[in-house]
């Protein structure tokens, strides 16, 4: 693969990463996940800064918009993944789509395409490598 391709590949994955982490942390931010104490709406400082549930619905809001524009960016990098893929040996197309695209870890792709670890660490030298 060239350099370019490579790159794509790695701009993808951080990319997939980066959004698997945003969703987390908003899924953390759930009405839900609150303690009850917090959902009463009461301000619980001093100051004209936000407080509370107050600063929860913000920090939701907040994380949602940059979940928006970060998902709208992944497509974008997956799409150019995606087309350094369509050259790529029939083997390496279901470790690269769950490891770059999808942003799994070595474990968690090696389970799913039912190879070893240490397999999977082979595809990523042979891909990575034959940049170099």
């Amino acid at each position: 693969m060239q350099e370019k391709e490579v790159t794509a590949l790695r701009r993808a994955r951080a990319q997939a990463q980066l959004v698997r982490t945003l969703a987390e942390r908003l899924r953390r931010e759930a009405p839900g996940a609150l303690p009850s104490l917090q959902l009463d709406g009461m301000p619980r400082g001093r100051g004209g800064a936000p407080c509370g549930l107050d600063a929860r619905v913000a920090r939701r809001d907040a994380l949602e918009r940059i979940l928006t524009r970060e998902s709208a960016l992944l497509r974008e990098c997956e799409r150019e993944a995606r087309a350094a893929m369509d050259r790529m040996r029939p083997e390496h197309y279901g470790f690269c789509a769950l490891y770059y695209i999808e942003g799994l870890s070595i474990e968690e792709t090696a389970r799913a395409i039912d190879r070893s670890e240490r397999q999977c660490l082979r595809y990523k030298r042979e891909i990575e490598g034959g940049a170099a």
